[in-house]
């Protein structure tokens, strides 16, 4: 039992070019060894006692669901990820797993051969729409893998938001899963897009969201990572255009024996260029996080901006986070910014509300929730900032 080249077989009814590239996708995970602790990205992180051979199941196909907004506009394209494929091979096949490679790892591989419940958004040049698309992505079982892509490709000067939610049925699951995604921004485009991970607290969670601007495009993604004993999301833009703009920010809380591993890469491939990433995080119990992030400036991006913080705030003395900032600049004429922070509730703070007639349990729960104001304010749209709000306010509570 395992995944195999005869597994592939009950992805039946895609186009020849989807499953030629499944099958380069699974000869590369069978080819690539497990991760080791030579790999730099990996040291910190340990899968060696992850099989996902385990679960080679696959729970569904396409399960997911889409909400169209009201009056979406002609010529946007919203459909489940598989049915593009065959609908509109034209703007899928050149950019399906070109962001994120198969070869990235043997995760990666896996997931490219075995996706399913994926979704495909296209919205075609000048079209600009305000209610959110949503996807929801469901497990409603264990013991399974659930593996959702999203593709997203917004045309020059096209403005929306999207939010994917990803939602087990049972938090106590075990399984593997992924939520990967990839957006290409064309001239010009603005495109807010949030990520919602809340899979079962005992599954094995791997997820690349990858992003390309071109000139004068903004991107403002959000990731919120909840669930999952092991979470290992890596977040990474490129920004190919002159006067792009990578807006990065993510939330996370973690407790029990939870771990969460972010790898993050701001890569400014010409000048004129800005990021900005903000990552947030709360341990408590015995749970680790590692973040690794790197703000690359290549050679001729002169006049890059770029600004890099992980900010932890640990609320155990067996909780442990772990922070590495790091830059590669081969360019003088740039201005680059990066820091870490981990500590406990401030202790001044902490009696000033108790001074106060606040009790304990209360006012450490108002300063976790005053750590992570700053960066809820930023969600790039209304329904997506409750959505977190109420979560977060539910697993800190």
């Amino acid at each position: 039992m395992g995944f195999n080249p005869e597994s592939l077989a009950v992805l039946q009814g895609e186009p020849d070019w989807l499953q030629q590239r499944r099958r380069g996708a699974l000869a590369t995970y069978e080819r690539l060894p497990s991760p080791s602790k030579t790999d730099e990205e990996w040291r910190r992180t340990d899968v060696s006692r992850f099989d996902p051979g385990q679960f080679s199941t696959l729970e569904h196909l396409d399960g997911l669901k889409l909400e169209r907004p009201s009056g979406l506009p002609s010529g946007v394209i919203l459909k489940p990820l598989r049915q593009a494929a065959k609908d509109h091979p034209e703007l899928v096949e050149p950019r399906l797993f070109t962001l994120v490679h198969a070869d990235r790892d043997r995760f990666a591989a896996l997931h490219a051969a075995f996706f399913t419940g994926g979704t495909f958004l296209y919205v075609p040049d000048g079209v600009e729409f305000d209610q959110p698309v949503l996807g929801q992505h469901f497990s409603h079982e264990g013991g399974n893998s659930v593996l959702p892509h999203t593709l997203i490709v917004a045309g020059k000067n096209s403005r929306f938001n999207y939010l994917d939610e990803y939602v087990a049925e049972d938090d106590a699951e075990t399984g593997y899963r992924s939520g990967s995604t990839e957006i290409f921004l064309g001239e010009g485009a603005q495109v807010g897009y949030v990520a919602v991970q809340k899979w079962g607290r005992n599954v094995w969670h791997f997820a690349d969201q990858r992003a390309e601007l071109q000139k004068d495009s903004t991107l403002r993604l959000f990731n919120v990572t909840l669930g999952g004993k092991f979470s290992k999301t890596r977040v990474e833009a490129s920004l190919a255009g002159e006067g792009s703009n990578a807006e990065l920010k993510a939330i996370y809380f973690a407790s029990g024996e939870q771990f969460f591993d972010f790898h993050t890469l701001q890569d400014h491939r010409v000048g004129n260029t800005r990021s900005d990433l903000l990552f947030k995080g709360a341990l408590q119990d015995v749970s680790r996080t590692v973040y690794a992030g790197l703000i690359r400036i290549e050679k001729h991006a002169q006049r890059s901006d770029a600004y890099q913080a992980n900010r932890n705030l640990v609320l155990s003395d067996k909780a442990k986070a772990t922070s590495i900032p790091m830059l590669e600049i081969d360019n003088n004429d740039v201005r680059c910014t990066h820091g870490a922070t981990v500590g406990p509730v401030d202790p001044d703070h902490l009696f000033y509300l108790r001074s106060r007639g606040i009790p304990e349990a209360t006012a450490k729960r108002m300063l976790i929730q005053g750590f992570f104001g700053d960066v809820l304010d930023r969600i790039p749209f209304e329904h997506a900032r409750k959505l977190v709000e109420a979560e977060l306010e539910s697993r800190i509570g």
